[in-house]
């Protein structure tokens, strides 16, 4: 592979909170982790598996929470790690705070409709997509259902849609390929269309000729390499996608780091593979 290789979707905490969130998801999700959580373990994690780049995000369950967790975020921040900043549903957003959240050096958001507590295309969050879109920020959102967690699915397809629509211009990323268990509706509102998706968790969990269609549905201009590490293995993950017979070097190369560093604006190193 030339140049970078990019996980688009990795999570990491504090040492004290990894060694009690990463059990209790494991247990409500009927998953196992990968590695301990933390950016250290996540650092370990991308030298087995041969990534340059991890963007790792964390969720505001709280509008109080949201400058700590940015601080410490920002903490994180060194070669290797590119963090997404965080929003609560509550927090005051104009145009000028998401512009001061990106000269901190932060490249996007991430949003957990599901752990956060609001649908994707509640009119509280209008507010936040206009100033995201005005300021050129790119939006992860987590995409479909969340194991361990109870019903409704927050951000659908069909919802995140209905975004797309009310902000053309807004960078869009729907994590797990549009959403676990949300194929059909995948594939009737966001196929073709200009939205990114990311293939973190799903990637080996679809079935072949499923995920076939959806990359040859999908332009490969907008698929994004993810892993959702801890929960997956990033090892796993990236061999998995680069043996996958029905795309071209060149595709691979796009998915599995071109996307994101031109979405994100990375500093690309000569020396990369």
């Amino acid at each position: 592979m030339r140049g970078m290789i990019v996980d688009f979707h990795t999570h990491v905490y504090p040492e004290s909170r990894a060694a009690k969130i990463l059990p209790d998801v494991s247990r409500r999700a009927g998953i196992p982790c990968y590695s301990d959580g933390t950016t250290q373990g996540l650092l370990a994690s991308m030298a087995e598996a041969g990534v340059d780049v991890s963007v790792i995000s964390r969720i505001a369950v709280h509008a109080a929470q949201v400058d700590n967790i940015h601080q410490w975020l920002l903490q994180q921040n060194s070669p290797g790690i590119v963090p997404l900043a965080t929003v609560h549903p509550k927090t005051p957003v104009t145009s000028a705070w998401v512009r001061h959240i990106k000269t901190q050096g932060f490249k996007g958001f991430k949003l957990h409709p599901d752990y956060q507590g609001f649908f994707a295309d509640d009119r509280q969050m209008y507010p936040f997509y206009e100033a995201a879109q005005h300021e050129g920020m790119p939006v992860l959102f987590h995409a479909g259902l969340d194991r361990g967690l109870p019903p409704p699915v927050h951000a659908t397809p069909k919802r995140l849609s209905t975004v797309r629509n009310d902000f053309p211009e807004l960078i869009m990323v729907a994590a797990h390929m549009g959403g676990e268990n949300n194929t059909d509706e995948t594939e009737q509102y966001l196929l073709g269309t200009e939205m990114y998706l990311d293939t973190s968790f799903v990637l080996r969990e679809m079935p072949l000729n499923t995920l076939k269609r959806f990359l040859h549905r999908h332009s490969t201009d907008r698929i994004l390499f993810g892993s959702d590490s801890p929960f997956k293995a990033q090892s796993e993950e990236l061999k998995f996608f680069l043996s996958l017979p029905f795309l071209s070097v060149e595709e691979k190369e796009k998915i599995a780091g071109r996307n994101a560093v031109s979405l994100l604006g990375l500093q690309t190193d000569n020396s990369s593979r």
